[in-house]
């Protein structure tokens, strides 16, 4: 957000998080931009009503991957729907799952721990491993445990667990959510490098409204 923020007229950032909210402030103060310019809020992504509408809706990373019910995906897209100017848009990006819809069930669980990466730190390494122990097959629901480890030397000093879920989508069906909530959609890209939609390691769409 705060990168953002120089190249916005006005840029506001929602967090269901206080803590990460008092990271960005923090950030926010310490690179002087202005609250008339980027300001944070506190909210629930899935029933938000806003003072203001915006040219632009992102919901960067896997934000709306991590919306686990249709309950919370409608109450999502009403949001992005009274948040939206007229001539507004919005872009959205899951990751392509790659395995068809069978092989998920089996190829994308493992037994035991993953190493992700690695990074070296002053005085030791941070370590980022996963572990796959659960899938829900029929409503495509993935639950990765991520864990992060530092140490000192080779002794472990500090290790946090993340039990996170994950809806996941292939390329119709992204597609086809979207357009089922009375959007249009404007641009579809596969990643970054510009991979052909349904080619690439992610799923981008960019649509406004019906």
């Amino acid at each position: 957000l705060v990168q953002l923020a120089r190249h916005c007229g006005h840029i506001l950032g929602v967090d269901s998080s206080e803590a990460m909210l008092t990271v960005c402030r923090n950030k926010l103060r310490g690179a002087r931009i202005p609250s008339e310019k980027a300001e944070v809020l506190f909210g629930d992504i899935t029933s938000l009503k806003l003072e203001r509408t915006f040219d632009l809706i992102t919901a960067p990373f896997r934000v709306f991957q991590n919306l686990e019910t249709d309950e919370e995906i409608d109450g999502f897209f009403e949001t992005v729907r009274l948040s939206l100017k007229e001539t507004g848009t919005c872009v959205l990006n899951v990751f392509d799952p790659f395995l068809s819809k069978e092989d998920m069930a089996t190829k994308w669980l493992f037994e035991g721990e993953m190493l992700v990466w690695r990074m070296p730190i002053e005085g030791g390494r941070l370590d980022f491993c996963e572990r796959r122990l659960r899938i829900d097959r029929e409503r495509q629901i993935i639950y990765p445990e991520l864990i992060f480890r530092r140490y000192r030397g080779e002794e472990l000093e500090d290790e946090a667990v993340m039990k996170i879920l994950m809806r996941y989508y292939y390329a119709e069906e992204f597609e086809a959510t979207v357009t089922r909530h009375g959007f249009r959609i404007l641009n579809r890209w596969g990643g970054y490098e510009g991979e052909p939609y349904g080619e690439g390691s992610e799923l981008v769409l960019e649509f406004c409204v019906e």
